[in-house]
């Protein structure tokens, strides 16, 4: 078996459950695959590889969701189930606490967890032919001027639903609706439903959002013809778009996948109040 450890090489404690780690899976026989960035801040032996060439088994993320984030978008196969370890904030995406890792690690290699699959989102600007990479938790529309408002055409399956002013609009599939699209008053999605929600940013209207189920495509058009906007993808791309652009979303033929040990509905009660996951 092959695990693959991917952490904030920012951050020193991350690094030192690095080192712990590597040298815990030699204990058990493991061959660990340290990310390239990860393994130059930390010093760890093991081999030493790119997100995109890390054929692994397994991937152990430690640091918060930017971390999980930029892991999942960037794996070459997009599939290869995350077992997020927490030392960010609130850590949504993650499941344990450092001091639960080697415990965690145990259950693994066990058997014992259970597998999330986690729907992803793709994305395309109509006008200029340029696709995003694959998002987990969101595909972002925002002006690319602070305090300045965008004219949107927001459309599902061809027909026009609304034109409205706001300051942005998100894309989210179940996985994101708990991210930026709940602090901008967007319903949560339950793992596990074919479903993904569209929300503007402050909008000078009474709309807020509305939940589509996956076989639909969305499309976010920019009507005002002096205001720039940026295409955010997951927080880690970015696209200038222009003027009269045109965003569509749909579905991704790919999932991503977590290890889980306690339920959706436990995590989230401990994340919405703030508290570390026990």
């Amino acid at each position: 078996m092959k695990i693959g450890v991917v952490s904030r090489p920012d951050k020193p404690e991350a690094l030192g459950v690095v080192r712990e780690i590597v040298e815990y899976l030699s204990q058990r026989g493991v061959e660990a695959l340290v990310e390239a960035e990860t393994a130059l801040a930390a010093g760890a032996p093991g081999g030493s590889i790119g997100l995109g060439d890390m054929d692994a088994d397994l991937i152990v993320t430690i640091g918060g969701d930017g971390t999980i984030l930029r892991t999942a978008m960037y794996l070459e196969r997009p599939e290869t189930p995350i077992l997020g370890v927490n030392m960010g904030s609130r850590g949504f995406l993650t499941e344990v606490l450092p001091e639960d890792l080697k415990p965690a690690l145990d259950r693994v290699l066990d058997g014992d967890y259970e597998l999330e699959e986690c729907i992803k989102l793709s994305s395309r600007s109509l006008d200029g032919g340029r696709s995003f990479p694959d998002s987990l938790n969101e595909v972002l529309i925002a002006s690319s001027l602070p305090s300045k408002m965008l004219d949107l055409r927001l459309g599902v399956d061809g027909d026009n639903l609304l034109d409205i002013q706001a300051d942005g609009a998100i894309v989210a599939p179940p996985t994101g609706s708990t991210a930026y699209n709940l602090s901008a008053g967007g319903s949560i999605l339950a793992p596990g439903l074919e479903a993904m929600i569209l929300t503007v940013i402050c909008p000078y209207s009474y709309f807020r959002s509305i939940v589509v189920p996956t076989n639909s495509r969305i499309t976010i058009g920019l009507l005002k013809p002096k205001v720039d906007a940026l295409a955010i993808i997951d927080g880690q791309e970015y696209a200038i778009l222009e003027p009269g652009s045109t965003i569509e979303v749909w579905k991704s033929e790919h999932r991503a996948s977590f290890v889980r040990f306690k339920s959706f509905y436990k995590r989230l009660g401990r994340r919405l109040t703030f508290r570390r996951v026990q």
